[in-house]
């Protein structure tokens, strides 16, 4: 029987997601590995571990087994599968202060949305409502990806 995927776990993998790094969950095991994107091609070109760091090694290790065994791990959602930039316009509009979803609104268009939202909930007092309207995104996010590959979590 597959190990339950730990939510919390997951979640923290989520929100930490970088390029050029690729993460895994073992589907029976339930844990998660993550893969520098260049470690990956070296175990593609099935490059000599020797020339590698010893810390390279085990990662390379466990980039072989990924991929002499796609069947064992699942890939982790990217960036623009989570969407942040969508949580952060459905909190706008989730907002009942009018002037408060106004000025959030006007800070999520164009480049450097991010920033500017996260200054205006900040400066309008309402970081602590982001962060747990935030957080419940990825957890209804994390549930249901786990739920879309038949993984139980907890």
């Amino acid at each position: 029987m597959a190990a339950k995927v730990n939510l919390s776990l997951l979640i923290d993998e989520l929100e930490s997601r970088f390029e050029d790094w690729h993460s895994y969950l073992h589907r029976e095991t339930g844990t998660i590995t993550t893969i520098s994107h260049e470690i990956l091609t070296k175990a593609e070109d099935e490059e000599p571990i020797e020339e590698l760091e010893d810390w390279e090694q085990t990662e390379y290790s466990m980039a072989v087994d990924i991929l002499e065994n796609p069947t064992h791990y699942l890939t982790l959602p990217d960036r623009e599968e989570i969407n942040e930039y969508r949580m952060m316009e459905n909190f706008c509009y989730s907002l009942k202060d009018g002037h408060a979803q106004d000025r959030l609104l006007m800070a999520i268009q164009g480049r450097g949305a991010f920033r500017r939202f996260k200054d205006q909930v900040n400066t309008l007092g309402i970081a602590g409502e982001w962060y747990s309207f935030r957080m419940e995104c990825y957890m209804e996010f994390a549930r249901d990806w786990c739920k879309f590959h038949e993984l139980e979590y907890e």
